[in-house]
C-alpha cells in the first residue's frame, strides 16, 4: 500500500501527508473542492492535485480526511476503492454496501496546519471490514506512531467525546480565562506555571484525584463573589454550571 490519495487538504490530511512521504509512502495526488488548498498541500508533498472527484488517480489507498458532514457526499460519487476517513464520530458503516475494503485509522490529537507535531507519540485508533485490510492498516500506522490499536466504532466515538471534554473544552475555559486577564491588562501567560503544573500532574494521578478550587470545597461566598465579578453572562453561566457539577460530584 505504497501509492496514496489524499482526499482533503485540512489539518488532517496535511499532518498526515508529509508524515506518510517522510515514511516512505508516495503521495500521489491531494483532492479538494478548494483548487488553492489542494495545491498548497500538494505543493508541500510534492505530487498532483485536483479538484474535480472525477480525476482522481488510482491508488492503492485512498485517504478521507475532511468535514464529517461531507463525507457521504462525497463517496457517493466515488467508485468501489480501498478508502479509510480519518473521523472520530463517524462509523465505519458509512462505506458499507459501497466499497468492499474500507476501514478508519483516527488520530487522538488536534491538528493545525501551521504547528508541528510528532504522530510518533499520537494513538491511532484502528478499524477495518475485513482482517486483511486491519493488517494493512496496522502495517501503515506503525509507521507513523508507536502507539496503535483496533476498536470499533461504538468505542471511538466514546473516545471522541472524551476528546472533546479533554481538550476542546478545556481551551475554550482558557480562552475565556484569556478574556479575563486581557479586560485586566494581564498577560495570559501569567496562567501558564498553573496550566503547567495542572497537567504536569495528570501523569502521575488521576483528574478527579487532583480537583481543588472554591466549587470542591463548598465554599459559596467565594463562589457567589465570582460570580458577582464576572461581566459576561454567558461566563457566569459557565461558571455556575461547572462549579455544580463539581459539587454534586462530589457529595
Amino acid at each position: 500500500m505504497k501509492k496514496i490519495v489524499l482526499i482533503g487538504s485540512g489539518n488532517v490530511a496535511t499532518h498526515f501527508g508529509i508524515a506518510l512521504k517522510e515514511k516512505g509512502f508516495n503521495i500521489l495526488q491531494v483532492w479538494s473542492y478548494n483548487t488553492k488548498n489542494a495545491k498548497v498541500l500538494a505543493d508541500k508533498l510534492m505530487c498532483e492535485y485536483t479538484s474535480k472527484i472525477e480525476n482522481i488517480l488510482a491508488a492503492d489507498l485512498y485517504i478521507l480526511s475532511i468535514k464529517d458532514d461531507s463525507i457521504i457526499n462525497i463517496i457517493k460519487n466515488l467508485s468501489d476503492i480501498p478508502i479509510i476517513h480519518t473521523s472520530g464520530s463517524t462509523s465505519i458503516d458509512v462505506f458499507k454496501n459501497k466499497f468492499s475494503k474500507y476501514g478508519v485509522i483516527y488520530p487522538l490529537q488536534k491538528f493545525k496546519k501551521n504547528i508541528k507535531i510528532n504522530l510518533t507519540e499520537i494513538p491511532l485508533l484502528i478499524e477495518a471490514n475485513n482482517h486483511k485490510f486491519e493488517k494493512d492498516l496496522i502495517y501503515i500506522s506503525s509507521k507513523l506512531s508507536k502507539n496503535t490499536l483496533t476498536v470499533s466504532s461504538k468505542i471511538r466515538k466514546q473516545l471522541h467525546i472524551a476528546a472533546v471534554f479533554a481538550s476542546n473544552f478545556t481551551n475554550y475555559m482558557l480562552t475565556i480565562a484569556e478574556k479575563i486577564l486581557e479586560s485586566q491588562n494581564l498577560d495570559f501567560k501569567l496562567l501558564l506555571p498553573l496550566v503547567n503544573e495542572t497537567i504536569n500532574n495528570l501523569n502521575s494521578n488521576s483528574p478527579s484525584e487532583l480537583q481543588t478550587g472554591p466549587a470542591i470545597r463548598n465554599d459559596e461566598k467565594i463562589i457567589k463573589m465570582h460570580l458577582e465579578n464576572l461581566k459576561d453572562e454567558q461566563d457566569k453561566e459557565i461558571y455556575s454550571l461547572i462549579s455544580h457539577a463539581i459539587k454534586k460530584d462530589n457529595e
